[in-house]
């Protein structure tokens, strides 16, 4: 006669299956995912300081009109986002002693104006310093230049410069730097999204560092 097994009583249906615990795990996921997203889309929505790290662009339903602001342009005078009004801009906001996210964020800048072909002339790319103190028109001037001379450059007082910031979701600090560094040296912690504003001054998608340039380039084709 065959021989038979039995299973202990106490090890029946003490825990759910595999396949059943890979289902709730499925659903937990999911359910982290979304309210991901839906705290991302609420901070959007409601305007608030911070946006939430993001690893897509986010578009703004509907479009968040912008208030007017004036800093110093790398040609000395004060320029307004008012003025720019009629095209559509692409802003950063960095500061010229950045080691890495500020210019290669002005490199696809350069890639992307490149690829819009003639119809980038008609759109504004902005750098916004946020080292006033260092970044002074001539050096932002010099900065941008290596980039693109038609590149617009401002600068301004912290203070205001933070307080513009508001209504794009920017956060940025002074680090001073350690020990090896010259006295007083700092450098600058600061949010790397990249603003995309139409011809009416209305802020429309923000993009993460590093947003792959043939993104941007369409979503600026579409406005132009």
């Amino acid at each position: 006669m065959a021989e038979t097994t039995s299973t202990p009583a106490e090890a029946i249906h003490t825990g759910p299956s595999r396949a059943v615990r890979f289902a709730l795990l499925a659903v937990i996921g999911g359910l982290i995912i979304g309210l991901s997203a839906f705290t991302t889309w609420t901070y959007l929505d409601r305007g608030n300081d911070v946006l939430p790290g993001i690893g897509s662009k986010q578009v703004l339903e509907p479009p968040t009109q912008l208030p007017d602001f004036t800093l110093t342009s790398q040609t000395g005078q004060p320029l307004s986002l008012s003025e720019l009004h009629g095209k559509p801009v692409l802003l950063f906001f960095g500061f010229t002693h950045c080691p890495d996210i500020c210019p290669t964020t002005l490199a696809e800048f350069r890639s992307i104006k490149q690829d819009l072909g003639d119809a980038g002339q008609e759109v504004a790319f902005v750098f916004v310093s946020l080292d006033g103190t260092r970044d002074t028109p001539e050096i932002i001037a010099n900065y941008v230049g290596r980039f693109d001379p038609t590149f617009i450059g401002l600068t301004g007082e912290e203070d205001n410069v933070r307080e513009i910031g508001k209504d794009y979701f920017l956060q940025f600090q002074r680090v001073e730097l350690g020990d090896n560094a010259a006295e007083g040296d700092y450098t600058v912690d600061h949010t790397a999204y990249t603003y995309l504003i139409d011809a009416d001054g209305r802020l429309r998608v923000v993009y993460p560092f590093q947003t792959a340039p043939s993104t941007i380039v369409d979503d600026l084709k579409s406005l132009l």
